[in-house]
């Protein structure tokens, strides 16, 4: 299986940070963001991995190398609209991703092995997205993307500000080359610049669905703001132990039903 790591962003609200660096390679706890998803996929036997670059590209192509990293083979991509919406620069991997699914990550989400691993242990036969229904109160549920998970495991919303949710998209999905029908159709009814969210949304309603796979005992993180990043630093550097698997007060799940 391959996996795909979206990178192509500027990182405007990390800025000064990401004013000469790509947000990818800003580092938490001494790593690179992007190394740990990369590790993740690679840890758990997905090992041809291709990464879509945009903004100041040269500097990830040069940290990670050119063709391998850590054994796994690496494909570069350029997104000619890293501008217009994360939706055109996961299209830009279509020929790369061929015809089978794949794993698709952010490169700025922290993102653990068991997290994938879950993922995979629920062997998807269509497109999946790892839902955090009880969300730690770090997570910044205002700015994250929301689902409704319905009784039988199916995601039937997925946006931002949702009036009802009951899990939080955690950024690591299991898809298919339908989503880059989606893409395609959106774009055919006017859509210039579909999201990745929106091109979900055209699964629910037009394709075979998407489904949920539910890793909410596990630690994620999102990177969007100097917030994020200290509070990643204190959770990350707190214990001696593996990284990524600290514990946190959960709160209720949001689930109305």
């Amino acid at each position: 299986m391959k996996g795909v790591i979206l990178a192509a962003g500027d990182g405007t609200r990390l800025e000064p940070l990401t004013r000469h660096t790509p947000k990818s390679l800003v580092t938490v706890a001494g790593r690179p963001m992007v190394t740990y998803g990369l590790h993740a996929l690679i840890e758990t036997g997905v090992t041809e991995l291709i990464i879509v670059v945009g903004y100041l590209g040269d500097q990830i192509r040069h940290a990670l190398g050119d063709t391998h990293y850590r054994g796994a083979r690496l494909t570069y991509v350029e997104s000619p609209d890293r501008h217009d919406g994360n939706g055109l620069s996961l299209y830009a991997a279509r020929e790369a991703v061929g015809e089978e699914p794949f794993i698709l990550m952010m490169a700025d989400h922290l993102i653990p092995t068991r997290l994938v691993r879950r993922l995979l242990a629920t062997r998807p036969a269509q497109a999946t997205l790892c839902v955090d229904r009880q969300p730690s109160p770090v997570i910044q549920v205002d700015e994250a993307t929301q689902v409704w998970v319905d009784r039988t495991g199916w995601i039937r919303r997925i946006g931002k500000n949702l009036l009802r949710w009951n899990g939080l998209d955690t950024g690591v999905f299991w898809l298919t080359p339908a989503i880059f029908q989606a893409v395609e159709a959106l774009r055919a009814s006017g859509i210039s610049a579909p999201t990745l969210t929106q091109a979900c949304r055209w699964l629910i309603e037009h394709g075979r669905g998407l489904r949920a796979c539910d890793v909410s005992s596990m630690f994620w993180m999102d990177m969007d703001t100097p917030a994020d990043l200290r509070h990643a630093e204190r959770v990350l550097r707190a214990r001696n132990r593996s990284p990524l698997q600290p514990t946190f007060t959960r709160r209720r799940d949001h689930d109305a039903s």
